[in-house]
């Protein structure tokens, strides 16, 4: 089997699990809000586990790579839902362990009915779900009020970087695989920013805008259901 015919069969196993995902939660009108936070392991030979967590219980295990470095399109993606939280664009990240390929997806919820969401929140909602090309399908589907899923994952994401910066050992393995390049560059000029730098790659100045502005909370668009 080619390439291509590979990634057309991921891809036709992905909209199959997300239409049966959407049939799911339009079966079930009354929907809870979940707590969806990462939780970062210190890298191992070049791994990073990021578990994910619902309401407190681990869900999935992603191995991230520093061959594949995910934390830019990790970024990339949480900017793209903030830019566009106004028109209800979807936005997805594609990770890939080096075997298998995760995508992360994160859909809006454009309208409310009163009978929709229990408890009913004013801001607007999303629906979150992982698909696994290991196992051909969703293995984490959730429904996140949108700022706090953003805020949630993006503050673990900086804590991470904070305090796996100070650690040289962090530097000479993960940055420098990585980042070679760079590394390279601001080692080679005795450059001590070195320390920073995986800091830069995941501070994201439009999130923390959008984190820190009580005006970009969006609100349910409403509609009557009589």
């Amino acid at each position: 089997m080619s390439a291509k015919d590979v990634g057309l069969v991921v891809k036709n196993h992905w909209l199959h699990e997300r239409s049966r995902l959407f049939e799911k939660y339009a079966a079930k009108m009354s929907l809870t809000i979940d707590n969806v936070e990462i939780r970062l392991d210190y890298p191992d030979a070049g791994w990073i586990d990021m578990h994910i967590l619902v309401n407190g219980e681990e869900k999935e295990l992603i191995n991230l790579s520093d061959v594949y470095e995910p934390f830019e399109d990790i970024k990339e993606w949480l900017e793209n839902i903030v830019s566009h939280v106004f028109d209800f664009t979807p936005f997805g990240v594609n990770i890939y362990d080096e075997s298998y390929n995760y995508i992360l997806y994160y859909e809006p919820i454009l309208f409310q009915t009163d009978e929709l969401l229990t408890p009913t929140p004013p801001e607007l909602c999303g629906l979150f779900y992982i698909y696994d090309g290991c196992e051909g399908k969703i293995m984490v589907d959730a429904v996140c009020e949108t700022k706090a899923f953003v805020g949630n994952l993006y503050k673990k994401i900086i804590e991470y970087a904070q305090t796996a910066s100070m650690n040289d050992d962090f530097i000479d393995d993960w940055c420098w695989q990585a980042y070679n390049e760079e590394c390279a560059k601001m080692w080679k000029e005795n450059d001590p920013d070195i320390k920073n730098l995986f800091i830069r790659k995941v501070t994201s100045e439009r999130v923390e805008k959008f984190l820190s502005d009580n005006n970009s909370t969006v609100r349910f668009i409403p509609i009557k259901t009589n």
